[in-house]
């Protein structure tokens, strides 16, 4: 379990359609609404550090001169589509 002093208290303002989802979520999953709001955060903070870094990553990359062909890029992209429509 998390070290509950290590935590810090702050407040989130929601309009009520999306609390009343939120709670009937947490209710399903048998959890309070806290533990989802707060899983929900860390997830999404974790996928805008990840999607920075890509973007970092890339835009390095670019100005290395390290680019792809768009036909390249384009067919391995539609082959992938092509194996998930099978």
């Amino acid at each position: 379990m998390e070290n509950l002093k290590a935590l810090k208290a702050t407040s989130v303002r929601l309009d009520d359609e999306t609390l009343e989802r939120v709670g009937q979520i947490a209710e399903a999953m048998e959890r309070p609404r806290v533990w989802l709001m707060s899983e929900a955060i860390k997830q999404y903070v974790a996928r805008e550090e990840w999607a920075a870094y890509k973007i970092d990553k890339a835009v390095d990359a670019a100005d290395e001169g390290k680019l792809i062909e768009h036909s390249t890029v384009k067919a391995k992209w539609e082959a992938k589509r092509g194996t998930q429509l099978d």
